[in-house]
């Protein structure tokens, strides 16, 4: 082999291996976390949350503010941050909480999201902290809705978080049930005691 073919071999495996090094320290070395600076510098924690659901969250009559579970929880996450980080409720409707979070208008969202594999590119969920399925519920002067199997062919008002659950044949005929969804689940619960909805 000739010296200028060595040294032109020698170049090639240089620029290979810098730009493996290069690859490789740009993939340990993260970007600044620019929430995490913004909540250590203002002391706030921004917290998106639909309050419709008690106990979870839901407006007190008394004071105008929003409390329940979910707030307490925002609460006890925003002390272990950091020393004298508060929290700030952001009220947002179910529907638009991912975009809230997207926007920026708050930094974390505790609205009992169910987890959706097709977002985790853009958020990022913690483990449950409550499990819960849906419940179905009827007007006191309903003798023939026992369960699931009984709504074939009624209309069911549903709340916009809802996610049919169960095993999958019940996912199957949730599915395929005449749906009337409300903004809220006590708008479906009104629905429900005006006749507007059976179950």
């Amino acid at each position: 082999m000739s010296t200028r073919r060595r040294w032109w071999l020698a170049a090639v495996v240089v620029v290979l291996v810098g730009l493996g090094v290069w690859l490789l320290l740009r993939s340990l070395i993260r970007p600044p976390d620019e929430t995490w600076e913004r909540i250590v510098e203002t002391g706030v924690l921004r917290v998106c949350t639909d309050p419709s659901w008690p106990p979870f969250e839901s407006v007190n009559p008394a004071t105008g503010q929003v409390d329940g579970f979910d707030v307490e929880l925002a609460s006890l996450l925003a002390e272990r941050m950091a020393p004298g980080v508060r929290i700030e409720i952001v009220s947002v409707g179910f529907d638009s909480l991912y975009d809230a979070l997207l926007a920026g208008r708050c930094d974390a969202v505790l609205s009992a999201l169910p987890h959706d594999p097709l977002l985790t590119r853009d958020v990022a969920y913690s483990g449950a902290y409550f499990t819960a399925g849906p419940g179905l519920l009827t007007r006191a002067d309903t003798v023939c809705i026992e369960g699931v199997e009984d709504l074939a062919g009624r209309v069911v008002g549903v709340d916009w978080g809802f996610v049919p659950q169960g095993n999958s044949r019940q996912r199957a005929l949730l599915r395929a049930l005449p749906v009337r969804r409300y903004e809220t689940a006590g708008d479906a619960l009104r629905a429900l005691s005006a006749g507007e909805v059976e179950a």
